[in-house]
């Protein structure tokens, strides 16, 4: 790459002196013309500076990692958005942002895609080959941009909305990071009092030939139990964990599961308000971008997380699609508040359904943002209690034969 020093006159007759990055003369003279510029001169005045990234901080190869986050895909999507607004190529855009990225995976996807391109394929094309990487809404609002030529605005649309879901997720998982340790220290210390400080207890006690209370020799049972088949235990919940996770994939167990969070009365609030978040949010996107309501209801569907409202989706998708109003289907959905449907009626007859959406999707993100700190409120100390009545627990187990150690000393 070098850097090419331009002079410019505008439509306007207005002269136009700057510094552009580019790998030609014939590339800086694309750009200039994708402006509308008339090119007064161009001279190049050196290589380019070494730079980690383009528009955000990228990585060597060595710091590079395999998976694709979250970060990586806002990453694309803002860039994609910047690079072609100012005109440079879409294939030249590709080849910048693959070698940007901190994603090898992603770096090697782009670099497909490229080639794809290369071959005749749409931008959107290429994208459905990856639907693991680009989901639904990736690709409706890239064929959308593509169709109606205004490819730069969409994008930034997307990762303005990929940014958002970004930030609320970090919040969230920050929310979680201390119960979570709390939980783990609680279950390292319980095991740690089974594996380690009761058999030795038990030991002394067996000296002494005692009868043991109840909870004494139930604990140490258990101690035992836990040392005679500690591989195992952990194999087994190993074992546990892989295997739930390969069949909570199934559909049938997913519905079930689905179905059961949303009659669990603790867990309905949440469920629901994510789900309005998440309905709310994507519509307000797609339809920003130009994405028709029909296309729109089946990226929501997909993208909703629970199988028995997705059903729902679908079905109003279809009466849509017959001719009748969203907002009296939406009126149909029992898990949807009755806010939703009103604000889609005031929408419709405003005709900026967009706008009330997003204003939508702002409330149930504050809303459920509350709901997960009051349960992280009540979490916590629920946490604590529990770690110190069970820590408590086996304290005392310990001591009652202590004591009556003490009283027969003392006879």
């Amino acid at each position: 790459m070098a850097l090419y020093r331009y002079i410019a006159k505008t439509k306007d007759a207005k002269t136009v002196r700057d510094v552009t990055e580019a790998s030609s003369r014939d590339e800086v003279i694309q750009i200039l013309k994708s402006k509308g510029l008339y090119i007064v001169s161009i001279s190049e005045v050196g290589k380019s500076p070494e730079r980690k990234t383009l528009f955000s901080l990228g990585g060597k190869k060595s710091e590079k990692h395999r998976g694709i986050k979250s970060v990586d895909m806002s990453f694309l999507a803002r860039n994609l958005a910047i690079t072609l607004s100012s005109g440079i190529p879409l294939l030249r855009i590709l080849e910048i942002i693959s070698v940007q990225t901190e994603s090898l995976n992603l770096e090697h996807i782009l670099q497909n895609i490229a080639q794809d391109i290369k071959k005749g394929l749409s931008l959107s094309e290429a994208l459905k080959k990856y639907p693991q990487v680009f989901d639904h809404l990736w690709r409706g609002i890239v064929e959308v941009g593509e169709v109606s030529g205004n490819l730069p605005f969409v994008l930034e649309k997307l990762a303005d909305y990929l940014d958002m879901r970004m930030e609320f997720e970090r919040r969230i998982k920050s929310a979680l990071i201390y119960p979570t340790m709390v939980s783990c220290f609680a279950a390292l210390t319980i095991l740690g009092f089974f594996k380690f400080i009761l058999p030795r207890f038990a030991g002394i006690f067996t000296q002494f030939d005692i009868q043991l209370p109840f909870i004494t020799q139930l604990l140490f049972n258990i101690a035992n139990f836990v040392n005679k088949n500690f591989l195992v235990i952990i194999i087994f919940l190993a074992g546990g964990i892989v295997a739930w996770r390969f069949v909570s994939k199934k559909p049938a167990v997913k519905r079930f599961l689905d179905r059961l969070m949303l009659h669990l009365p603790l867990l309905r609030r949440i469920v629901l308000v994510t789900v309005t978040e998440r309905f709310s949010s994507t519509l307000y996107i797609l339809l920003e971008s130009g994405v028709p309501i029909v296309y729109t209801l089946e990226v929501i569907s997909r993208s909703v997380g629970n199988s028995v409202i997705e059903a729902k989706i679908n079905a109003l998708k279809e009466n849509v699609k017959k001719g009748k109003n969203l907002s009296g289907e939406l009126a149909k959905i029992e898990e949807f508040p009755v806010l939703i449907s009103e604000i889609a009626r005031i929408g419709e007859e405003a005709g900026n359904m967009p706008d009330m959406f997003r204003k939508l999707s702002e409330h149930y993100q504050k809303e459920l943002s509350t709901k997960i700190d009051r349960i992280i409120a009540v979490f916590e100390p629920a946490l604590i209690f529990l770690l110190g009545g069970s820590i408590g627990v086996v304290v005392i187990s310990l001591f009652l034969p202590l004591f009556k150690l003490i009283t027969l000393g003392g006879h």
